[in-house]
């Protein structure tokens, strides 16, 4: 069995710069025989899907968002497929896109029973409640010192996916935004969705030679009026952060693998 998530936006030096384009190349995986499941696309990319599947004789389903019901505040949903139905069920991973992912997850699911794979509904809702995926809006409460989160948001759909999670999570509430990103990324796109939510950004050069040049995107960036600083380091804009923060505050770092990775690596 093969699945697509989704399609955005992303690496289209190589993948095209058409969501069409993407699909097609993305499309590959789908194999004579051998059945595909969708999420919840945009409908150019998901006909294109389509007509692959028809062309090489792959049975299709297709996550239906007539029998989904999501409630973004409280990070629930409801679905039913033709052999499955939950309610109210509560994904452990956090925003409304892990709420399309699990409605996809529960269509795969229902797509295994069919095939005769014995799985329970206890067991699918309990994979779904209790997955762990580090710097996917990761959360780091630590007593006296500021919440970090982390996600590896990388293009700008996924920086509109954290800033709607963080929204939903913490309404009301802005905060300073340790980023750092890699080039050939639509970095207007990304902060535009992130200026909702930032109060400051600090941007940090990743160890990467991938790694955007600060002054040059400085120079051709909008900010739309957010404050922003530099640093050659991610430990120098920790440092200078966390010395002005309180323990009620939120630092999310954000914007690529290699800035949480690097995270991840020297202070978890």
């Amino acid at each position: 069995m093969t699945v697509t998530t989704d399609i955005s936006y992303d690496h289209m030096d190589v993948l095209g710069h058409t969501l069409e384009k993407i699909a097609s190349e993305k499309a590959g995986i789908i194999k004579s025989g051998i059945p595909h499941v969708i999420g919840l696309l945009p409908q150019a990319a998901e006909e294109v899907l389509r007509r692959t599947a028809a062309h090489v004789g792959a049975p299709l389903r297709c996550v239906d968002a007539r029998r989904l019901t999501m409630r973004p505040d409280q990070f629930s949903l409801d679905y039913t497929t033709d052999n499955l139905e939950v309610t109210n069920l509560k994904p452990s991973l956090l925003g409304e896109h892990q709420l399309r992912n699990a409605a996809l997850v529960l269509e795969v699911a229902a797509a295994l029973k069919s095939v005769g794979l014995r799985l329970s509904k206890s067991a699918i809702e309990r994979g779904i409640k209790s997955t762990e995926w580090r710097g996917r809006f990761q959360i780091l409460a630590r007593r006296g010192r500021p919440t970090i989160i982390l996600d590896v948001c990388h293009n700008a759909a996924g920086a509109a996916a954290f800033a709607e999670t963080f929204k939903h999570r913490y309404p009301g509430r802005k905060a300073p935004i340790i980023a750092g990103f890699v080039q050939k990324k639509e970095h207007q796109k990304m902060l535009d969705a992130l200026s909702s939510v930032a109060s400051e950004y600090h941007l940090v050069r990743l160890k990467s030679h991938r790694s955007i040049d600060l002054g040059e995107t400085i120079r051709s960036v909008d900010f739309r009026g957010v404050p922003v600083r530099t640093y050659r380091t991610l430990g120098a804009a920790l440092t200078a952060l966390v010395k002005r923060t309180d323990s009620d505050d939120i630092i999310p770092v954000i914007g690529s693998h290699y800035l949480v990775g690097e995270f991840l690596g020297r202070y978890t």
